[in-house]
C-alpha cells in the first residue's frame, strides 16, 4: 500500500513538471468546431427554406449566422482542469476559466464543438463509447501503452466509469453542479431552452439560449465522437510529448491526420462532408426521435466499419493470424482483414465498399513485406473520412432537429379589433411535457404589396396572448411572430372578416384516389339477391365505370380540360338571401372547380335539397361538411391574404375514396 501510493505521489510530480499529455480527441480548437458548423450548415439547408423546409419547420426562420446576437458564458483559457478541481490543487497552473462572450447561435454551437473538451483532463477520459459492450459498461478501459502515460491512468487517475454517451446527454432533472459534473449536457441545454420559452425578461432568455446553444453545441461534439473510430472502439490516444510516443504518447493516426488535413487543407477537409451519407443509416436518423438512439446508431455504424491501428485483426494476406495491439481478448467481428480485399498496387486492406481500411508496407516492404503489420496511413484516413463525415454530419443535423421545440404560432380571431393568439407546442419524445409559451410576441402588419405598415409587440402568458385596437384595412394582412435565441416562428397570414374576402378564388388541386375503397363502393351498391350470372355482369359494370372515373381523372390530371382547377365564389351573404340558409352566416360559398368531387353547392340551399351540408364560417377561413346516405365529404379552407387554400376529403362509411390539396388566389373582387 505505501508503495502504491509512493508511485502515485512519483508520478504525480511527473504529471506536474511536464504538464499533461491529453487523451482528447482529434483537433478540440479547429476540427470539432468545424464539424459541428457543418451539421449546422447541413440542418440550415435543409430546414431555413419556408415551405420547402421539413413539416415541423415550415414557419419557422433560422437567423444563426447573422441578425442575432447572444451575451453567454464560454472558455476564455484553455486549460487542463477547472480551477477547485482537487485533482489538480498544488500544480497551481492549467486551470481553465470561463468569461463572458457575445457570438451568433452557430457561433455558440461551433464553440461547444471545443468546450466540450475543456478542462481536458476530466473530457479526455469520459469520451469514449463502445457500443459492442454492454451498456453500462461502454466507457474507456484501454490502458494506453506509452510507458509514463500508461502508468498515469493506472496510479494517478480515477477511471470515472461513464461513457461519452452519459457524459453529453446527462440525466433529466439533473443539476448537480460538482466541478467534476458536465456542466451543459443535453438535458441541461433542453431545461435552458424551456426556461427561454417561459421567460419574459428578454436579457434573461438571451442568456438562457447561449447556454442552451452551448449544450447543443457540447453534444454534437459527442456525435462527431462517435464518428470517430478509435473512440467507439476502446482505444485510448494520447497525443504525444516531444514527439515521444514510446514513453508520453500513443496517438490514434486517425485524428492526429484530420487535424494536420484540416490545418493544413481546409479546403480538402470541409469536402469529405460533401459525399452521401448511407441510405439506410440516413433513413434511420429521420425516423429516431431519441438523441441516444442517433448517437447510438452512430457509433454503431462506426465501430463496425472501420478500424484504428491498434484495432486492426484477422488473418493477413499470408495466413498468418494478427492480433489487436490493445485489448487483443477482445477482438472486434468487423472490418477483419479476411474479410477484406487486398489491393497489391497500393498494399491496402479495402472494405467492399471501396473504404480504404488500413496498409502493410513501410518505406523497406517490398524488401521485407512480411515484417509489415497492417496500419492505418493518411490515406486511410482520408478514405474513412470521406465515408464517415457526410454520416455525422447527416446525424448531427438530425439531432438539432430533436433539440429545437416544435412550435406553432395562431391568430385564433380578429374580431371587433381585438386579436387573440396562441403559441402551441407540439409534445414529442424530448420534449414530453407541453411548453406554454411567455414571453414577447411580434404582431406584423403588411399591405397588400407585403411590405411591413406596422410592428406591435404584446406579451403572451400560458401560449396565449391578446391586443385590441387592431384595424385592417382593404387588403392588409398580419402575422404574428415569437423569436427566441436566434429562432423565428411566425403564424399564417391572416385577414380580418371584412369585404376584402369576397369574391372569386382560382388555382390548381392535386387529387389522390383509393381505388380500391372506389371499386368496394360501387360494388355495394349493387342489390342483394341477383341470380350469379346478372351479378357477374352488374359487377364487371362497376369496375368499367371506377376505371372510366379513374381514366377520366387522370386525364384531366394529364392536363385535359386544363388541368385540375380549383375555384371558389366566396360572398355576402345578404345579396343570396332568396337562395341560401344565410342566418348566421358571414358569407357563403359555392364551388366553381372543374370537379364533381365535391359539390357545388357548399352552402346549405332554402329548398333543402342539400339537406346534408353544413357551413361553418371561421375567422380565417371555412368547414364544410356535405353528408348523403353513406357518403361524406368535408372542405376545410383557410385565407392567406388573397389566397384562399386547403383541402377535401370524400369517404364512404369512413373509407376514403379521394382527397386532395388546393391552392387558389382572388383573381375577381366581389
Amino acid at each position: 500500500m505505501k508503495s502504491t501510493r509512493t508511485l502515485r505521489f512519483a508520478l504525480s510530480l511527473l504529471l506536474g513538471a511536464f504538464f499533461m499529455v491529453i487523451f482528447a480527441n482529434y483537433g478540440n480548437k479547429k476540427v470539432h468546431p468545424d464539424l459541428n458548423s457543418l451539421m449546422v450548415d447541413a440542418f440550415l439547408k435543409q430546414n431555413n427554406k419556408g415551405d420547402f423546409s421539413s413539416n415541423d419547420f415550415k414557419k419557422y426562420i433560422f437567423y444563426f449566422e447573422k441578425g442575432v446576437a447572444l451575451k453567454g458564458t464560454a472558455i476564455v483559457k484553455d486549460g487542463l482542469f477547472s480551477a477547485g478541481d482537487v485533482a489538480a490543487v498544488g500544480f497551481g497552473y492549467g486551470y481553465s476559466e470561463e468569461g463572458s462572450a457575445i457570438m451568433t447561435p452557430k457561433e455558440w454551437i461551433s464553440d461547444g464543438g471545443y468546450s466540450a473538451d475543456v478542462p481536458e483532463v476530466p473530457a479526455s477520459l469520459r469520451h469514449f463509447y463502445d457500443p459492442t459492450r454492454t451498456a453500462g459498461d461502454r466507457f474507456l478501459t484501454d490502458i494506453t501503452n506509452a510507458r509514463i502515460m500508461g502508468s498515469l491512468q493506472k496510479y494517478v487517475f480515477t477511471n470515472p466509469r461513464i461513457d461519452g454517451v452519459e457524459w453529453a446527454l446527462g440525466k433529466p432533472g439533473e443539476h448537480s453542479t460538482s466541478v467534476q459534473d458536465h456542466q451543459y449536457t443535453w438535458e441541461r441545454g433542453k431545461l435552458w431552452m424551456q426556461m427561454a420559452l417561459k421567460e419574459s425578461d428578454e436579457d434573461k432568455k438571451e442568456e438562457y439560449m447561449a447556454k442552451a446553444w452551448r449544450s447543443l453545441g457540447e453534444t454534437l461534439h459527442m456525435i462527431a465522437d462517435n464518428g470517430c473510430p478509435p473512440h467507439v472502439r476502446n482505444d485510448a490516444h494520447p497525443s504525444p510529448l516531444w514527439n515521444n510516443n514510446t514513453w508520453f504518447g500513443n496517438p490514434d493516426p486517425y485524428e492526429e491526420l484530420i487535424d494536420i488535413i484540416r490545418r493544413d487543407k481546409p479546403m480538402e477537409f470541409a469536402a469529405f462532408a460533401n459525399g452521401t451519407p448511407d441510405p439506410d443509416l440516413k433513413s434511420r436518423f429521420a425516423a429516431m426521435t431519441r438523441v441516444e438512439d442517433i448517437a447510438n446508431a452512430m457509433a454503431v455504424f462506426t465501430n463496425a466499419n472501420f478500424v484504428t491501428s491498434e484495432t486492426i485483426s484477422g488473418t493477413d494476406r499470408y495466413g498468418n493470424p494478427k492480433r489487436q495491439v490493445t485489448h487483443p481478448d477482445y477482438p472486434y467481428s468487423s472490418p477483419t482483414l479476411h474479410n477484406l480485399r487486398y489491393n497489391e498496387n497500393d498494399y491496402s486492406y479495402n472494405s467492399g465498399s471501396g473504404v480504404k481500411q488500413c496498409v502493410d508496407h513501410y518505406y523497406f516492404a517490398k524488401v521485407i513485406p512480411k515484417m509489415c503489420d497492417p496500419y492505418v496511413d493518411m490515406e486511410c484516413v482520408k478514405s474513412q473520412a470521406s465515408v464517415l463525415f457526410p454520416n455525422l454530419v447527416d446525424a448531427g443535423k438530425n439531432v438539432i432537429k430533436l433539440f429545437i421545440p416544435k412550435l406553432s404560432v395562431e391568430i385564433v380571431s380578429l374580431d371587433k379589433n381585438v386579436l387573440k393568439g396562441e403559441i402551441k407546442h407540439k409534445t414529442d419524445a424530448e420534449y414530453p411535457g407541453e411548453i406554454k409559451y411567455k414571453g414577447e410576441v411580434i404582431l406584423i402588419v403588411k399591405d397588400k404589396n407585403n411590405r411591413e405598415v406596422d410592428k406591435i409587440k404584446v406579451k403572451a402568458k400560458d401560449g396565449k396572448f391578446e391586443e385590441s385596437g387592431i384595424k385592417l384595412a382593404k387588403e392588409e394582412k398580419i402575422i404574428a411572430r415569437v423569436e427566441f435565441g436566434g429562432v423565428s416562428v411566425e403564424s399564417s397570414e391572416m385577414m380580418g372578416v371584412s369585404d376584402n374576402i369576397f369574391g372569386i378564388y382560382e388555382g390548381k388541386f392535386n387529387l389522390v384516389l383509393n381505388e380500391a375503397n372506389m371499386l368496394q363502393a360501387e360494388l355495394s351498391a349493387i342489390k342483394p339477391g341477383l341470380d350469379k350470372e346478372t351479378r357477374n355482369m352488374m359487377e364487371e359494370i362497376a369496375r368499367h365505370r371506377v376505371k372510366n372515373n379513374i381514366e377520366s381523372i387522370n386525364w384531366v390530371k394529364g392536363g385535359g380540360n386544363g388541368g385540375f382547377i380549383s375555384k371558389f365564389e366566396i360572398g355576402r351573404p345578404q345579396n343570396m338571401a332568396n337562395y341560401y340558409e344565410t342566418a348566421g352566416l358571414k358569407f357563403y360559398v359555392y364551388n366553381l372547380s372543374n370537379t364533381s368531387s365535391i359539390p357545388k353547392f357548399l352552402t346549405p340551399l332554402k329548398d333543402r335539397s342539400n339537406v346534408g351540408t353544413s357551413l361553418q364560417c371561421l375567422v380565417n377561413g371555412f368547414t364544410v361538411t356535405c353528408t348523403t346516405e353513406k357518403e361524406t365529404t368535408i372542405v376545410n379552407a383557410t385565407f392567406k391574404g388573397n389566397e384562399l387554400v386547403g383541402e377535401w376529403t370524400k369517404t364512404w362509411n369512413g373509407k376514403v375514396l379521394m382527397s386532395a390539396t388546393f391552392s387558389t388566389r382572388k383573381i375577381v373582387d366581389m
